[in-house]
């Protein structure tokens, strides 16, 4: 796996270099979204080819992309944005670099729809969900207010105490929308997704928050697949703090990319840097022994404490674009658009990782040797010879549904 990162690695290293390239002019921003949308295609084209080069040369193109942001023509939040976007080529053809030997498009696209297959995309009845539909115009209000008291709160005393709080409640409402966004769009589809996000407010501890709630694509294979396995046999401790350094690097960048000054990016990487110490805090507190209440409401309350260093330099990158109270409604409104058109987009591509229909075998991981008890950590779902979800052990159980 070490070698396999090179390319990944050198991809961003690459991109880093080339943003140092002093333009004399930039260029828009609508220029930079089309080259986000011509990496993105040519990344596809590469790195879902069948030869294993493909992804290599992906992931190399994909970092050097990385460095388009740096010379757009714009405000700090759109240029930050950009910067994203551009981080989904790269871990796209990573994921694929360090996958197993996968045959076909489809076992591809799966891979990467359904997070290393470990969250299987599943059918359901088409229909309209109109529980997550509630949740999505809910969120939406509560985030408009948030961002009106934030353009109404001072920039000192208490009022930057009600800024970060309600910065803090509209960054936990544009998770919900996520959470919500992708069940309605795949609804009509016939598809249960793989979430993006599990209603972050709901944690009942800062393990719980990072693991399985929060930003799931990026846990699952930045948190569990990349780091946390691979550095787990120099130390529980070694293996939690990796991804939240690797993170925190990947912050600083984008907040340096937004904002150009290093102090505040430097304070919004320090936010992913104490996570590790929360964690460990509450496993020494014996958090996970407290009454659920007690839990959720230690979980809310230090991330409370520490949000600021996260939110603050947010919030910078962003006001400098929003302009008054009257611009708060369509505001709001437009990220609901931006939330259900990326929704669309993964449900339509999910498309390709479904089931198809007819008896389903189930197939288990063995934790044991071959010809013992069927031992099972996590089910794959396989549909009759369209044998697309790649299983991470060779020996295996299978049993009839």
């Amino acid at each position: 796996m070490n070698k396999l990162l090179v390319w990944p690695v050198a991809g961003v290293v690459l991109g880093t270099l080339l943003a140092k390239i002093h333009l004399e002019t930039g260029i828009t921003f609508g220029a930079g979204f089309a080259a986000w949308g011509a990496v993105m295609a040519l990344i596809l084209v590469l790195v879902l080819s069948a030869h294993p080069i493909g992804a290599r040369v992906g992931a190399v193109l994909a970092g050097l992309f990385l460095a388009v942001p740096c010379f757009v023509r714009y405000g700090p939040f759109a240029r930050a944005l950009l910067l994203g976007l551009m981080l989904a080529p790269i871990a796209a053809a990573a994921a694929l670099v360090l996958a197993p030997p996968l045959t076909g498009l489809r076992a591809r696209m799966a891979y990467l729809l359904t997070y290393a297959n470990t969250h299987p995309v599943t059918r359901r009845e088409r229909g309209f969900d109109a529980a997550a539909f509630l949740r999505l115009i809910l969120a939406t209000i509560i985030l408009g207010a948030a961002i009106a008291v934030v353009k109404a709160a001072g920039a000192s005393g208490l009022g930057l105490l009600v800024r970060w709080l309600a910065g803090e409640i509209a960054a936990l409402a544009v998770a919900e929308m996520i959470t919500a966004g992708l069940p309605f769009a795949a609804a009509p589809l016939g598809l249960n997704v793989p979430p993006l996000m599990q209603s972050p407010y709901r944690s009942a501890s800062v393990s719980e928050f990072w693991a399985k709630r929060w930003n799931l694509r990026v846990s699952e294979f930045l948190f569990r697949k990349c780091c946390f396995a691979p550095f787990a046999r120099q130390g529980v401790a070694i293996a939690l703090f990796v991804p939240f350094a690797i993170s925190a690097g990947a912050h600083v960048a984008i907040a340096y990319v937004a904002l150009g000054r290093w102090g505040i990016s430097l304070i919004c990487g320090a936010f992913f840097l104490v996570q590790p110490l929360l964690i460990a805090a509450e496993r020494w507190l014996t958090v996970r022994r407290w009454r659920p209440a007690a839990r959720h409401a230690w979980t809310l309350a230090v991330l409370t404490l520490v949000s600021p260093l996260f939110i603050e330099p947010a919030l910078q990158a962003a006001e400098r674009d929003w302009g008054g109270l009257d611009q708060v409604p369509g505001q709001a409104l437009a990220l609901l658009g931006v939330v259900i058109a990326v929704s669309s987009v993964i449900a339509l591509a999910s498309l390709t990782a479904r089931p198809p229909p007819g008896p389903a075998i189930l197939i288990m991981d063995h934790m044991g040797p071959p010809g013992e008890g069927a031992l099972t950590r996590r089910p794959y779902l396989l549909h009759n010879e369209n044998c697309w979800m790649v299983t991470p052990r060779l020996d295996v159980v299978a049993h009839k549904r």
